[in-house]
């Protein structure tokens, strides 16, 4: 009787405790490869396409800023760029918004931006002259990966859409660009 009844329970635990199991295991994998709060910042390198009217001028500069990554779907940046070299209407925005980090597989991550602010860009006058540079609002859209390398992150690409709102008019702008990410704290989740 003793026998049968340990039978009988062992009969209705072995599930519960294959399921319970099997989620506890399977739980935490890995660790999360999203910095806890950490304040990272970043500089780039690469070109800037500003469209002009009818036109399409061509930069080079950097850009870098700072950002907190609390979660995934959850952080702060600000970042600042100028694209000085070789512009026939240069562009220097000043942008602070919503930053996303989804980790990939493996040592990928791949990052989204929004932000607004302001820039002082250049535009075009009559008979396509600079005119002098002014703060004019703006807004950004970005989208990367970067390859973890332990507190260092290399930015492989990034690209970036600002549209920046002179008193003449729209100059949309695309660019591409190249850098590196470090980690300012150690803090890790």
């Amino acid at each position: 009787m003793v026998q049968h009844s340990i039978l009988k329970k062992m009969i209705c635990w072995l599930p519960l405790f294959a399921c319970g199991g099997c989620s506890i295991a399977l739980g935490q994998v890995a660790p999360a490869a999203v910095s806890g709060s950490a304040l990272n910042a970043f500089v780039s390198f690469g070109g800037q396409k500003t469209h002009v009217i009818n036109y399409t001028y061509n930069a080079l500069g950097v850009d870098g800023g700072l950002y907190v990554q609390r979660s995934p779907f959850l952080g702060i940046e600000v970042r600042a760029a100028s694209y000085p070299l070789f512009a026939r209407y240069s562009q220097s925005p000043i942008t602070a918004g919503y930053r996303i980090e989804l980790p990939t597989r493996g040592l990928f991550a791949m990052a989204g931006y929004v932000g607004a602010g302001m820039s002082k860009a250049q535009d075009a006058g009559p008979h396509y002259v600079p005119t002098p540079a002014q703060w004019s609002p703006c807004w950004q859209a970005s989208q990367g990966m970067a390859v973890n390398i332990g507190m260092w992150k290399w930015k492989v690409l990034e690209a970036t859409f600002t549209d920046t709102y002179t008193t003449r008019r729209s100059l949309p702008a695309f660019s591409l660009t190249t850098g590196v990410v470090y980690s300012l704290s150690r803090s890790r989740r």
